[in-house]
This record gives C-alpha cells, structure tokens and sequence, in this order.
C-alpha cells in the first residue's frame, strides 16, 4: 500500500474529477470516482470522513437511499470516533498521521 501521503495527493485529484462530474450532472460517474477515492484512504480518518460527505450528495441524487443512509449513519457517529474506529483497524501508516487527525 501506498504512503498516506501520496494517495491523499491521488484522493485530491480524484475529488475534484467527481467535482466536475457532478457539476455535469453526471452522477453515475461521480459516485465511481469517490467511489474509488473512498476506497483509497478508509484508514485515514479525515479523508474517509470527507469521502462520506461527497457520497451521500450523489447517493441522494441518485437514489441510492441504503447507501445515503449509511453516510448519514457515519456522520451521526463522528463525534463518537467511529472514522478513527476503522482507521486503527486498518493498521496502517495512516492512522494517527497528521494529514488524518480529524480537528
């Protein structure tokens, strides 16, 4: 696996690629590139956190309501540690890494 670093750089790129698709309308497309962010840094908290916020624009618009549920889900649990949940059972060079702390 790649360095936090470098997928966060990947994971910027990636974001803004879902951006434009959005802007476009294109939401089938956007929801496969966050897709893919997301599945990029799941082990690095702040990152994971904000993959969750662009899906669950596209999961709305798209319909997608189990998975829109599951983002809502997720942003109700932040406060409790759940994104740092799954990042420390990743175990990986992500977690606690300044670019992943939450503030």
């Amino acid at each position: 696996m790649e360095p936090i670093k470098i997928r966060a750089r990947r994971v910027e790129v990636l974001w803004q690629l879902g951006l434009d698709a959005e802007n476009q309308h294109k939401f089938e497309e956007a929801y496969r590139i966050y897709t893919e962010a997301h599945d990029l840094i799941m082990d690095c908290a702040r990152l994971h956190q904000k993959s969750h916020e662009k899906l669950r624009r596209v999961n709305f618009q798209l319909g997608n309501y189990g998975e829109l549920i599951a983002d809502w889900l997720l942003h109700c649990f932040a406060p409790l540690g759940i994104f740092e949940l799954v990042a420390y059972f990743a175990k990986t060079d992500a977690f606690g890494s300044e670019i992943c702390l939450r503030k």
